[in-house]
């Protein structure tokens, strides 16, 4: 149980912070968590079986939340043939107060904000994902449920998109 304990205190903000992404409230993640952690403990040979432990959370919160999304579709008549692409990413940008002055930051975080707002949702989540979450792109790519060649397709164009709007470091965003 101890095993289970620090594993849930190591990643729940970091699933937190990705279902919140995935635009879901608040509520919805903190149940799909606890889901996700009550069925590890349930039955303990699926945490012995489980070889990257973060990308096994990340990948089962998403999927269950896809689940949820795919259920409020339908119970709203909405066309049903929708895939993973179709959840909406958001990234809620932060910047450290060291880095620069209070000015300064509600100018760059207002262009940061217009600058992800560009990239589709598949992009944002990738540049989420690669530099808040630091995966590689192996994980990402089951993450997201495409291949690794295109994991790095993809993120190269955010990268290539991201540089083309701005003059701003990409540093800064990461």
């Amino acid at each position: 149980m101890h095993e289970i304990d620090t594993l849930y205190r190591e990643h729940v903000q970091v699933l937190f912070a990705y279902g919140s992404n995935l635009g879901f409230s608040r509520e919805t993640t903190k149940d799909v968590i606890h889901d996700i952690f009550y069925k590890i403990c349930s039955d303990k040979l699926v945490l012995s079986s489980i070889i990257n432990k973060r990308s096994y959370l990340l990948r089962a919160l998403k999927n269950r939340l896809f689940d949820i999304y795919k259920q409020t579709r339908e119970k709203a008549d909405l066309p049903t043939d929708s895939t993973y692409h179709e959840i909406p990413f958001t990234v809620n940008v932060t910047i450290e107060d060291k880095l620069i002055q209070a000015e300064d930051k509600e100018l760059i975080l207002t262009q940061v904000k217009k600058l992800l707002e560009k990239l589709t949702h598949r992009q944002r989540e990738i540049i989420y994902l690669r530099h808040s979450q630091e995966l590689s792109y192996e994980e990402i790519a089951v993450l997201m449920n495409i291949t690794v060649p295109a994991t790095r397709k993809l993120y190269h164009k955010a990268i290539t998109a991201l540089r083309k709007q701005t003059s701003i470091p990409l540093l800064l965003l990461f």
